[in-house]
């Protein structure tokens, strides 16, 4: 049986995604395509199915042993070098960067593995050693935040399916909110701030406000965090409750690119007066024209950019 790297089973069943083009491999490993094909022909690297002359389609064993020869060839091991080891010899060198402190590379490559064969204990063991030189600020902006990156673009891509996302998203979430509980029972700032974060209706990507509650926890600030998909309507009655409030919504599907603006409007007729601010974070706001004199609203391309401005 084919053995790769902590994986006893190469091939995924219950429906995931066995199937990949060369194109998926190229998205996933970084390798070229055109890169892949001459590995194939020189060194006999994959095997994959030939349905016809130009299409051939790779399992998950393929998968998973193009991602370790990646790693070994980025950190200097020639490919002809590669070429020559057995499979168990493969699995043995990449497991010896596991051992090792850490780069965001290597580590990137390995939640890679730890999302395709849905290894939480992975996920954890490259948590636990991230942790020994950095903190958690760090891991979430150095290596989780790339790391979403390349999933988003290779679930558009259909590289990636449903459920790895989920998987490896939900132990992302699982590691902020581990942090946030350490926080919440710290002494607050003596301020009448008070920082109320929430998503759009039919919004639905937490991961992103849900860290900047943690990153808003760490500074002191005083926090109400009502999470997903939240009418505008709902949020009026904090105003009788609060005097200073700084809202914070992030958008990433809803609203959409063209109804930003007016989404905007009425945020600044329900939520914003002269004793509230509205900081709007998207990845789209570039594509929106913002009224500049409008002071109270800030509006934010990156969480790492309204994370500078606390």
């Amino acid at each position: 049986m084919t053995l790769y790297l902590f994986n006893q089973n190469p091939l995924l069943v219950n429906n995931i995604k066995e199937a990949f083009t060369i194109n998926d491999l190229e998205n996933i490993s970084g390798i070229k395509a055109h890169t892949i094909r001459i590995w194939e022909k020189r060194y006999d690297i994959l095997q994959p199915e030939r349905l016809s002359r130009n299409v051939r389609l790779y399992n998950n064993a393929s998968l998973q042993k193009i991602l370790n020869v990646a790693l070994l060839n980025k950190h200097g091991l020639k490919i002809s070098k590669i070429a020559q080891l057995s499979e168990e010899e493969i699995i043995l060198k990449t497991r010896e960067f596991v051992n090792q402190t850490f780069k965001n590379d290597k580590a990137l490559v390995l939640l890679k593995l730890c999302m395709y064969n849905f290894d939480t204990s992975l996920f954890n063991q490259i948590y636990a050693e991230q942790l020994q030189s950095k903190t958690f600020s760090e891991i979430f902006i150095e290596l989780y935040i790339p790391f979403l990156e390349f999933v988003g673009l290779n679930w558009q891509t259909s590289s990636i399916s449903p459920a790895h996302e989920h998987f490896i998203s939900n132990l992302i979430y699982q590691k902020i909110q581990v942090n946030i509980e350490k926080l919440e029972w710290n002494t607050k700032e003596e301020t009448q701030e008070t920082y109320v974060l929430y998503l759009p209706e039919e919004e639905m990507h937490e991961i992103g406000i849900l860290y900047f509650n943690y990153e808003l926890l760490l500074r002191n600030k005083k926090t109400i965090y009502l999470g997903r998909s939240i009418p505008i309507s709902d949020l009026v009655s904090l105003r009788k409750q609060f005097e200073n409030i700084v809202w914070v919504s992030q958008f990433t599907v809803s609203p959409k690119s063209d109804q930003i603006a007016e989404y905007l409007e009425q945020v600044k007729e329900l939520l914003i007066d002269k004793n509230n601010e509205y900081w709007a974070i998207s990845y789209r706001m570039d594509q929106v024209e913002i009224n500049s004199e409008q002071k109270a609203l800030k509006t934010f391309t990156s969480i790492e950019e309204a994370i500078k401005n606390l």
